[in-house]
């Protein structure tokens, strides 16, 4: 975490001195691909909490972001910039996010979204959530929220909701009851958010959080041997 939080500070500190200093010559124009750029911000600024692979880690609770549409990636950092997310005292992720997204000019933004977008999904190793009511689950997930982000939990473009699939059950349990509970989503101008903050008002009570995550976890492919598993773009079928 010490590291994590020199990493942020060093972010922070350089882009005072750029602001401070005289703009240095102009670099060489030498075409640099979006991708290489992408995946270097990746490495230097997303790696150390989120993995090489964007599986996450859960030692540090943060989720998997691999194969994330670039879309939603960049609300998120949107959001966080525009302090939308990452300024509640119980959420120190969600801090250490906002901090980190502030430091990235809208360029790289764009590159870091697009890189993530084209990572290998990573399957969670756990897809299960001991004592879940699988079909229950089932129910209320085509009640509830199949509508934004559709009948396998693929997300929906016109609704800017992001897929479900590979995010781990304690990722999604944390932030169905951050919803919930209003830790997330009641910031002003969080449109998206304040659809979730009512949507997840139908959770009565801890079963039926279960319920509903175990189903959504159901919806991943089931890894074999190796949790990091390369997938292509098409989302799994629901079962």
């Amino acid at each position: 975490m010490h590291r994590l939080v020199l990493l942020v500070g060093i972010l922070l500190l350089a882009c005072q001195i750029q602001a401070s200093e005289p703009a240095p010559p102009p670099p060489p124009q030498v075409p640099v691909s979006p991708d290489l750029m992408g995946s270097k911000l990746f490495e230097q600024t997303c790696a150390a909490c989120h993995g090489p692979k964007g599986e996450g880690k859960d030692e540090l609770r943060t989720p998997s972001i691999a194969h994330q549409p670039a879309y939603y990636i960049r609300n998120q950092l949107t959001s966080f910039r525009e302090n939308r997310r990452g300024n509640d005292p119980s959420d120190p992720q969600g801090i250490m996010m906002a901090a980190i997204a502030k430091a990235l000019q809208p360029a790289q933004v764009e590159s870091v979204a697009s890189h993530v977008e084209s990572m290998p999904l990573v399957i969670p190793s756990v897809l299960t959530i001991e004592g879940a009511d699988i079909k229950e689950g089932r129910y209320l997930f085509e009640m509830r929220c199949m509508e934004c982000h559709r009948y396998n939990a693929s997300g929906e473009l016109a609704f800017g909701s992001p897929p479900l699939y590979g995010l781990q059950g304690w990722y999604l349990t944390a932030q169905l009851t951050k919803f919930k509970t209003g830790h997330r989503g009641t910031a002003k101008g969080d449109v998206n958010g304040a659809k979730m903050v009512f949507t997840s008002s139908f959770i009565e009570n801890d079963q039926m959080l279960k319920d509903l995550v175990g189903y959504i976890l159901s919806l991943n492919p089931i890894p074999e041997n190796d949790p990091f598993i390369p997938l292509t773009a098409t989302p799994p079928n629901s079962p």
